[in-house]
């Protein structure tokens, strides 16, 4: 997951990789008497405000989070969009267009140049990069730690621990006593103070670490730099007693919010009415032809405060995927027909539920709804999972663009711990968020089955 620090970094970066791109251009193609900001205003905020919006939407930023190939895909999806977008949106505006040549120019530019630095940060990573110096105040749960750090975190180097020598190996070696916590981390150059669930802070140790904190070291609370670096809430750490001091969950106490979110939800679902009807139309078409059964596929599922709703979904599977009962769905799964495997790729099968939003069984933005069968055993499996059904769930949601297709248990823990962020934090903001993350979703389909 990208902190918004490093994205703004990096959005920064490619707006002055875009700058650069107009001013060169205006250069290259324009008249002398002409200026690329002044004569062509419309067109350059619009490319500067498209590129920018359709690199946020596709993802642009992983840049040293997955394979150089990946961002290269994204990044291009994301520039054709862009120029295409600024070209309509600016045509309207006589001297404010570009021509062709201009606009051609200008895509290679831009693409290139931002592709450029991308380039030149894999290669440099290493010399780039300056991993964080961790030390931990607290043993408990410290193996759960350093695997929640791998996952955040890969390069970060935990120094050890204060604490009671000899209680956990998985936390490093002893370093000291508790009231030793901010000798040592100047003693070790730690630039983080990790404070773990059981971390022994008394009057003593809280004030030196709220001054090493005011003299600018970070001092943090393992749950809540977890839940700002990875945007989960780590199963492992919260207890009920966090959960109930610490703020958040709006959607449960504003029912003013509550309001709003199923004004939207209506508004929304209406809206998608028309674009997505004809392909809709087309999709019914497909699967009538390609293979026997009903079009729509209706299933029972688990819904606000756990009560069973019907919900809809086209069907993309043979007509007797599951004469043998339920199981979960698998990849390559050979139940799914050749055109449903597409349409669950690009989530077409999950247009019909917009009736579920319009009746009130759904929002457009919430937890996946699942099964009774699976929902009884995760209950006794998963701790908090009962939480995921205090809001209703979605159509798309924080867990569903951040975590591929569930296929077990483990696989439902760690969208659980995406779907307890999203209930806690839970806004306008991140709910568009969400939005244009899906629109990434649909152009990069992962993890689809």
């Amino acid at each position: 997951m990208i902190s918004a620090y490093r994205r703004a970094l990096l959005q920064t970066l490619d707006a002055f990789c875009l700058i650069l791109a107009l001013a060169l251009t205006d250069f290259l193609t324009l008249a002398d008497e002409l200026n690329v900001f002044l004569d062509y205003t419309g067109a350059s905020i619009f490319t500067l405000f498209f590129y920018l919006l359709f690199f946020y939407i596709t993802d642009a930023y992983k840049v040293g989070f997955e394979d150089f190939k990946e961002t290269m895909g994204r990044l291009l999806v994301g520039s054709v969009l862009g120029i295409l977008s600024s070209a309509v949106a600016s045509y309207a505006f006589d001297h404010w267009r570009f021509d062709r040549e201009t606009l051609a120019l200008l895509f290679l530019l831009s693409t290139s140049f931002c592709l450029a630095w991308r380039a030149f940060y894999y290669r440099n990573a290493e010399a780039l990069t300056h991993p964080l110096r961790i030390l931990l105040v607290g043993v408990d749960r410290a193996g759960k730690v350093r695997q929640l750090l791998r996952e955040g975190l890969p390069k970060a180097k935990i120094l050890g621990y204060v604490g009671e020598e000899g209680l956990a190996n998985e936390a490093g070696p002893c370093l000291g006593k508790p009231f030793e916590a901010l000798k040592k981390a100047q003693e070790y150059q730690a630039t983080m103070i990790l404070l773990l669930p059981d971390a022994p802070i008394d009057d003593d140790i809280a004030h030196d670490l709220l001054m090493a904190k005011l003299g600018g070291r970070m001092v943090v609370d393992i749950r809540s730099f977890y839940e700002h670096v990875v945007k989960r809430l780590p199963l492992s750490q919260i207890t009920e007693e966090w959960l109930l001091l610490t703020e958040g969950f709006s959607l449960n106490t504003r029912g003013s919010l509550r309001r709003l979110k199923r004004a939207l939800d209506v508004i929304i679902s209406l809206l998608l009415l028309i674009p997505t009807a004809p392909i809709m139309i087309l999709t019914a078409i497909i699967i009538r032809l390609e293979s026997p059964g009903p079009v729509i596929y209706s299933q029972k599922r688990v819904g606000l405060y756990e009560k069973e709703f019907t919900v809809y979904k086209f069907r993309s599977m043979c007509a007797d995927a599951e004469k043998n009962g339920a199981v979960w769905a698998q990849a390559r799964d050979s139940r799914v027909t050749r055109f449903g495997r597409f349409i669950r790729k690009v989530r077409i099968d999950e247009l019909p539920q917009i009736w579920n939003i319009l009746k009130g069984d759904m929002s457009f933005i919430g937890p996946r709804p699942e099964r009774m069968t699976f929902v009884e055993q995760l209950k006794k499996d998963i701790p908090y999972y009962s939480m995921r059904h205090t809001i209703k769930p979605g159509l798309t949601g924080w867990a569903q663009v951040c975590y591929p297709y569930g296929a077990n248990e483990e696989d439902a823990r760690f969208k659980l711990e995406y779907d307890l962020y999203y209930i806690k934090n839970m806004s306008l903001l991140l709910d568009i968020h969400i939005i244009f993350k899906t629109i990434g979703v649909v152009l990069f389909p992962k993890g689809a089955r």
